[in-house]
């Protein structure tokens, strides 16, 4: 009963290939053929492998009319479109060459001495390591107070009072409040110096439009 099954799978099997040739798998077909063939007579086994054989040369015949006739259609519209990958073993893709032996090692070359050095006039001197860390730790000592006034007194040391002269003079021979723009423009001053002459001076300063707006700050 087993090996009458095995048969009737093998003709279903060639049938259903038949009927798309393209998709047939030559390999399946021929591993049934051959569990058909395993517990069957001499007799039986040349009938049913001619029946198999004579079928699949037909199907092998139907699937190469197919292939055939879909390469002529499309040579007809153009070139056969190949797959990516159908020249990869036809075509090298790279080469790697090792020119090693051929290198001879590269000899040292003198340095050039700059001129400074020759002459000696080096701007590099050595501080003595206890001055360093006295001058850090005096640095480091400092209150933020201490601090402020060092910045204060180097502010000073601008002539920050001849810029808040300026301002308070600019203020008043023109319409107040002034826009800080203008201000500036009508000192020509440079602005660091203009807001620093603002801050460390008795002047108001509004906040009209935008908060990073600086054409909306004006003074009074």
């Amino acid at each position: 009963m087993k090996v009458k099954q095995l048969e009737l799978d093998l003709w279903d099997v060639i049938s259903t290939a038949r009927q798309t040739p393209e998709d047939a798998n030559f390999l399946m077909v021929f591993k049934l053929l051959d569990l058909t063939l395993i517990d069957l007579d001499t007799q039986s086994q040349l009938r049913i492998a001619g029946d198999a054989v004579s079928q699949i040369t037909d199907l092998f015949c139907d699937r190469s009319n197919f292939l055939f006739e879909e390469l002529h259609s499309r040579a007809v519209k153009g070139e056969p479109i190949m797959a990516d990958d159908a020249f990869e073993r036809y075509v090298r893709q790279s080469m790697v060459v090792d020119f090693e032996q051929f290198i001879e090692p590269l000899q040292s070359l003198p340095r050039k001495i700059s001129e400074q050095a020759k002459t000696g006039n080096s701007i590099v001197g050595e501080i003595d390591k206890e001055v360093l860390i006295q001058a850090l730790e005096q640095e480091s000592l400092l209150s933020l107070e201490e601090k402020f006034e060092r910045a204060i007194s180097t502010a000073h040391a601008e002539d920050v009072s001849s810029w808040i002269e300026a301002i308070s003079h600019c203020i008043t021979n023109n319409s107040s409040p002034m826009r800080l723009i203008d201000l500036q423009k009508a000192l020509k001053l440079p602005i660091v110096e203009t807001w620093l002459g603002l801050l460390l001076g008795d002047f108001k300063l509004e906040q009209r439009g935008r908060f990073y707006d600086s054409r909306e700050i004006w003074i009074s």
